[in-house]
């Protein structure tokens, strides 16, 4: 799976749970807004990293079919990395 535009996703098998506010889309924009919801994705859980992190250490993840924002240092301190999905 590859985005438009776009670099491969990369996967990543978490060791230790890891915490992330859920994204909402934007109508009318391929930005996604942040929500209120706030979860801990669990170990064992494989997530995509979607782009490359934000000057401010965020990244999206895509996992059980929603996208999130999480730390980028968090994702590579409690995970491992699987490969580059094409």
């Amino acid at each position: 799976m590859k985005l438009e535009n776009s670099e491969p996703l990369v996967r990543i098998n978490l060791l230790r749970p890891v915490t992330a506010v859920k994204l909402q889309d934007h109508p009318g924009s391929s930005l996604r807004n942040p929500t209120e919801v706030l979860i801990e994705v669990p170990p064992g859980a494989s997530v995509e990293i979607e782009g490359p992190a934000a000057p401010s250490g965020l990244c999206t993840i895509l996992w059980n079919g929603d996208a999130y924002s999480v730390f980028y240092e968090e994702l590579r301190e409690n995970g491992r990395h699987l490969d580059s999905l094409t």
